[in-house]
């Protein structure tokens, strides 16, 4: 079986036990999409839509936070699915198994992070599907703008996935960072183009800074530059790069000087 087939294969169980999870914990579940709801809620009511159709010259503010909105959702969930992977299993005692797989432990974080994403997306189209209702929105032109969004999140999640992995690297050492995940992203949403136009250059250098903006433009049927495509793809990939080298780092750290089994 080469690696390729292995990791389509791992992504086929872990979207099975995640599913088979998620119906389990039906409670769980439906909390997690009322969170999700309410995170939507909160967003647009400090929003203000008319600075947004003013900056983009549109009537379709509500949809581009909406767009921003997803960037930063899937985002977070790509950033946090390595400390949850590492704290969670070391607790369980699998962790050091899981170390001694064929594939790098970045690879099987990354796997729950692409199939955590894909549930991630199902629950995004429901609360889609409700603000075009009550909108009074296309259905087609959100799940556009849905579509659009997985397409460009793909390459932001590699950024967020790599300040994720810095984080991961602190829990193998300290064995538990407590909330400073958290409150970056509370930072980054605060200070990001999620529901504020695209003002600083600081905001492009965010893992989905310029996605947003890409994704919004395109949803607006407006032309994107090249060169803002292929910076977009630079920044994520040196985050990823970072994150990877400083992961590794502390995993040889860790094997050499601590314990797998001390959390």
């Amino acid at each position: 079986m080469t690696k390729l087939s292995s990791i389509l294969s791992m992504v086929k169980t872990e979207l099975e036990m995640e599913a088979k999870t998620r119906y389990k914990y039906l409670a769980s579940t439906l909390s997690d999409f009322v969170i999700f709801t309410l995170a939507y809620i909160a967003v647009l009511f400090f929003a203000d839509v008319t600075v947004i159709n003013q900056s983009y010259h549109t009537n379709d503010g509500t949809i581009l936070i909406l767009i921003g909105y997803m960037f930063w959702n899937v985002g977070v969930v790509a950033m946090d699915i390595s400390t949850q992977t590492i704290e969670s299993d070391s607790r369980a005692g699998i962790l050091e198994t899981e170390i001694q797989s064929r594939f790098p432990l970045w690879v099987l974080i990354m796997v729950r992070s692409w199939v955590t994403n894909l549930i991630t997306f199902g629950y995004l189209l429901i609360i889609s599907l409700i603000t075009a209702i009550v909108i009074g929105q296309s259905v087609l032109s959100l799940l556009n703008a849905i579509l659009l969004v997985m397409l460009l999140s793909s390459v932001s999640n590699l950024g967020m996935f790599g300040i994720g992995l810095i984080f991961g690297a602190g829990s193998l050492i300290f064995k538990s960072i407590g909330q400073w995940a958290t409150l970056l992203q509370g930072i980054i949403l605060i200070f990001a183009n999620v529901a504020i136009p695209y003002t600083t250059w600081i905001q492009a250098i965010l893992p989905f800074g310029l996605g947003i903006e890409i994704a919004r433009s395109l949803y607006l049927q407006r032309d994107v530059e090249w060169i803002t495509v292929l910076v977009y793809i630079v920044i994520n990939v040196i985050l990823l790069c970072i994150g990877l080298l400083i992961f590794n780092i502390a995993l040889q750290h860790e094997r050499k000087y601590g314990s797998f089994e001390r959390f």
